[in-house]
């Protein structure tokens, strides 16, 4: 059934979390007013429509009902123009132009979960303070508080446990990185105590009843591969951990050991797959950060000349056929070896950081700048 103006009202002011009164002092008006607009016994004048939109943030055809919030292929097209806008590798400036494009799909679909998350997953990028280039220092405080605004709607609104689930991970994140902690605790505890109750996990207990064994292991290997991923990641943040708390040896051994397990796994090929390079960082060049910090010049430089041959020589070895020889991640597509260095960061930005600035006069650091720059 259609929604009336007055029931869009009243869902819209709730979504924001304003009362009446706030709602009525933002447009001039009386709560009683605003009151009569969501019992559908009075409707706002036509001169009132335009302000009513405007601190909603929607487009008036919203408050008409011409748009519903669920029309498919407009949303995608509205996301498609805006992928179109970033940049390779990735910039702040081209993320932003993105989430403002986005966002003006929202004023038309507003509780659409596809366009709220895609101002999610970008909006997190722009304001959480350690995604180093993409932080956007002069909007990320009023995209913090927007993105709150928008995990509430996918929370209430969505039916995908998926997008609820990371809604809460950003929540958690942003809620922390600007000292909301209380908030923040709130959404940690929304996430179930077991980690491995993925989809891939579920589809391998279907498929070992239908006794379809190939789908068993393809899915148990999908699993793993979400594992791998999840413990690079933690190890990285838990090296970073470290290294706050100066226990820099701690910190070296937590990403040998990953690094290990890495070769460990794919002891049988060629080359091992670019998934040392986190969305964040590069395993190797933490590494060397670490031992820089630990007073090891050398075995820094034995970490950036890994990275360096990796990217310049291992990496140009993948190619679209590229696949593991590993019983545990045989199964898995091409996806395990996608490229990653022209979505984050490229060599010459990871190699002259200024965490290596120490290095500089060093020749052997110069002689892989020299081959970098080639």
């Amino acid at each position: 059934m259609k929604e009336t103006m007055g029931q869009i009202i009243r869902r819209l002011r709730k979504e924001r979390n304003l009362t009446q009164e706030e709602l009525a002092e933002q447009l001039g008006v009386t709560f009683q007013a605003v009151s009569k607009w969501e019992n559908d016994t009075g409707m706002p004048d036509i001169s009132q429509v335009v302000p009513i939109a405007h601190v909603f943030g929607i487009s008036t055809d919203v408050l008409f009902g011409t748009f519903g919030t669920n029309d498919t292929e407009e949303v995608w097209k509205i996301v498609k123009n805006a992928q179109a806008l970033l940049s390779r590798p990735l910039t702040s400036e081209s993320l932003f132009r993105k989430y403002l494009a986005v966002k003006e799909g929202l004023k038309i679909y507003p509780n659409n979960t596809i366009l709220l998350m895609h101002c999610l997953e970008t909006g997190i990028a722009l304001s959480y303070p350690e995604t180093d280039e993409l932080y956007d220092p002069e909007h990320a405080e009023d995209i913090y508080k927007e993105c709150i605004r928008y995990a509430n709607l996918v929370i209430s609104y969505s039916k995908n446990i998926s997008d609820v689930l990371r809604a809460h991970m950003i929540m958690v994140m942003l809620h922390s990185a600007y000292g909301n902690f209380e908030k923040a605790w709130f959404h940690a505890e929304q996430f179930p105590y077991r980690a491995d109750f993925n989809n891939h996990n579920m589809y391998a207990y279907y498929a070992h009843w239908k006794k379809n064994y190939e789908l068993e292991s393809q899915n148990c290997q999908y699993a793993f591969v979400h594992y791998l991923e999840g413990m690079l990641n933690i190890s990285t943040k838990l090296a970073k951990s470290y290294i706050l708390q100066e226990k820099y040896k701690d910190a070296a051994n937590t990403l040998e050991t990953s690094l290990e397990l890495i070769k460990c796994i794919f002891k049988d090929d060629e080359v091992m797959p670019p998934i040392h390079h986190r969305e964040q960082v590069d395993i190797y060049a933490l590494l060397a950060q670490i031992y820089l910090k630990d007073g090891d010049s050398c075995k820094a430089l034995s970490c950036l000349e890994k990275m360096v041959n990796y990217d310049l020589n291992d990496y140009e070895k993948i190619n679209k056929n590229t696949q593991t020889k590993s019983p545990l991640l045989n199964s898995i597509p091409h996806g395990l070896y996608r490229k990653r260095i022209d979505r984050y960061q490229n060599l010459v930005t990871k190699l002259t950081d200024p965490r290596f600035e120490s290095l500089k006069t060093n020749e052997r650091y110069q002689k892989l700048l020299a081959w970098v720059n080639k």
